[in-house]
């Protein structure tokens, strides 16, 4: 490895600052929590480290350390990870070439990546080039040999066989690979997950990943127009939460969409805001307290509450509609108003007991149901899950086993042991029939399949969604400029109206949710369903009763009318068609010309 070694040894003795041994200190000795602060103390400790280090080892040992655990790239951590992520052969096997180009991708891996766009295919050539003059001007190899090292067509080679490997060694995996190194590092510690001989069992599956990754692509290609450069996908088992297909980006190793942030949501970074998407939990607190029944006429009149002025997406007034209808066509003013009536605080612990973390800016404000607040894809996912599977919390979940090299089981996955009943099984179907509604309506019924599923539509790019679930998969998408934000104009009126900042030019357009719907979510479900039977309708359980109500104004009828479901003895309609008309309705007509809503 004396390629690999040049660069460290002779080119620079420091990275970031720190010294190699410092960097095995920080990287192989310190815990995980203690290597992420950034103090003094911290700092003293890893100095006193390091000179103990010296005096123990010699400069060749240090250097062996950190070979073995520096980052390379596109995943691969050490030497040897290296040679068989970029070259599939061993360390000791490399050749000069090959040696020479990977000694250069540690000082800034996501700059020279050479499955990347075309500047870090050039960078990455021409980092090269550096290794191997400075190998010659120090006398380690021939000019001759250098030549010829660097004009063998190493990276087209390289990109060629990356091509034909199979998806197990593909990035479109690193995302994952990323997190599940983080769940055990965590766990166990860096010297463990990359010296301790651990054999880790995901929850992946690498067919799921492939189709999730193509779809994510094809909705990017699709929306490149209206300024979306990147995107990201999750799938999930809802049961339980493992972890079967993780896209954080439209591409790991492209740095100008910053490629490497996961999407997902599994690191703060790839939070975003969720848009209407969020309404779910302001509907579900609102249900679960008695306020509301499916059967409720909500308003979608009047934008004026506490004195702000609110428009809808469409800027049209519905008048007084079911709360059904409302979340099915996404009415903001109706969630605006329930929101109001249930309170926030209601609807945040709704929330945080179904698993989302976040903390919302201002519960407050009746403006958070429309989701302006980042959260994580991953938790909001998982919470939707919980309607889907009885009413279970899960927390989304990379890893089934883990084993030491001894043999001993460190950790084995049990599904029961992670869910917690946090809200009713009556209370999730009858969640689950209204989100129905909005794949109906957008997205079509997919053959009268149990899809149920809810759009997100958020400012300037920032990451449309749409996510939801059938009875065994949960899936959530999402399309996005990654460096669009708020300061974008909209227009909308409740929406930011300030100039973009100097040399920045806003998206335009707007990308609604239902068109992640139609060009990602909806393409992958049916070509995961192509290959898996599809599941059995959900069952209504006892707890939720059929009751025919009029649509003018929620009331029970015998006849006339349409049928509609409630959580048992909870918001029943107590009084007969045309007893409680809305404000200003027109005066109540025969139960035949009462229509059904239609969702």
């Amino acid at each position: 490895a004396i390629a690999i070694a040049y660069d460290l040894t002779h080119h620079t003795s420091t990275l970031g600052g720190s010294t190699i041994t410092e960097q095995v200190v920080k990287n192989d000795v310190l815990d995980t929590q203690e290597a992420q602060t950034r103090t003094v103390s911290r700092k003293f400790h890893e100095l006193v480290l390091a000179e103990e280090m010296e005096r123990r080892y010699s400069k060749s040992q240090i250097l062996e350390l950190y070979l073995n655990s520096i980052n390379y790239g596109n995943g691969a951590y050490g030497a040897e990870a290296a040679a068989e992520t970029y070259f599939q052969v061993h360390a000791s096997d490399l050749t000069l070439a090959q040696a020479s180009f990977l000694a250069g991708l540690p000082q800034a891996p996501a700059n020279y990546d050479p499955f990347g766009t075309p500047d870090q295919v050039a960078a990455a050539k021409e980092r090269w080039r550096e290794v191997l003059d400075g190998m010659v001007t120090v006398g380690d190899v021939s000019s001759a040999a250098a030549n010829a090292a660097y004009n063998s067509n190493l990276i087209e080679k390289m990109i060629a066989a990356r091509k034909a490997l199979p998806i197990s060694h593909n990035p479109l995996t690193a995302h994952f690979v990323d997190y599940v190194e983080q769940y055990v590092a965590q766990r166990y510690g860096t010297r463990a997950l990359y010296e301790g001989g651990l054999m880790i069992y995901t929850t992946l599956d690498l067919t799921t990943q492939a189709l999730a990754d193509k779809w994510v692509k094809s909705g990017v290609a699709a929306w490149a127009r209206r300024g979306v450069n990147t995107g990201a996908m999750l799938v999930m088992n809802p049961s339980d939460g493992e972890i079967l297909a993780m896209v954080g980006s439209a591409d790991y190793g492209n740095a100008a969409i910053r490629g490497q942030i996961n999407l997902t949501g599994v690191d703060p970074l790839g939070w975003r805001g969720v848009g209407s998407s969020f309404k779910v939990y302001t509907y579900g607190a609102a249900l679960q307290a008695g306020l509301v029944t499916p059967a409720s006429l909500l308003n979608d009149q009047t934008g004026i509450i506490g004195g702000v002025t609110f428009n809808d997406w469409d800027t049209k007034h519905e008048g007084y509609i079911p709360l059904r209808v409302a979340l099915a066509q996404s009415r903001n003013l109706p969630a605006l108003w329930t929101y109001r009536r249930v309170g926030g605080a209601q609807v945040t612990t709704f929330m945080h007991q179904l698993g989302v973390t976040a903390t919302i800016e201002n519960p407050d404000g009746v403006a958070t149901t429309l989701g302006h607040d980042p959260l994580s894809m991953a938790e909001h996912l998982a919470a939707y899950s919980a309607f889907d599977n009885g009413g279970y919390r899960i927390s989304p979940h990379p890893v089934l086993k883990v084993v030491d090299a001894d043999g001993t089981v460190l950790e084995a996955f049990d599904p029961s042991a992670s869910r917690v009943q946090v809200i009713s099984p009556d209370l999730g179907y009858l969640m689950t029939d209204l989100l129905r509604g909005p794949v109906k309506l957008y997205l079509g019924d997919l053959g009268g399949r149990p899809v149920a599923g809810k759009s997100g539509t958020t400012e300037a790019y920032t990451g449309s969604i749409f996510l939801g679930y059938t009875p065994d998969l949960a899936v959530a998408a999402s399309l996005m400029h990654i460096d669009a934000g708020p300061e974008c104009k909209s227009g909308y009126a409740y929406l930011a109206t300030n100039f973009p900042p100097s040399g920045w030019q806003c998206p335009t357009g707007v990308l609604f949710g239902e068109n992640v719907g139609t060009s990602v979510w909806k393409p992958f479900l049916e070509a995961y369903y192509s290959n898996h039977p599809w599941p059995a309708m959900w069952t209504q359980p006892a707890g939720v009763v059929t009751r025919m109500v009029c649509a003018y104004d929620g009331g029970y009828i015998s006849s006339g009318g349409y049928n509609e479901i409630f959580l048992k003895g909870v918001g029943e309609p107590t009084y007969p068609c045309g007893a409680n008309p809305p404000p200003g309705a027109a005066p109540y007509q025969p139960p035949s010309l009462s229509p059904k809503p239609s969702p």
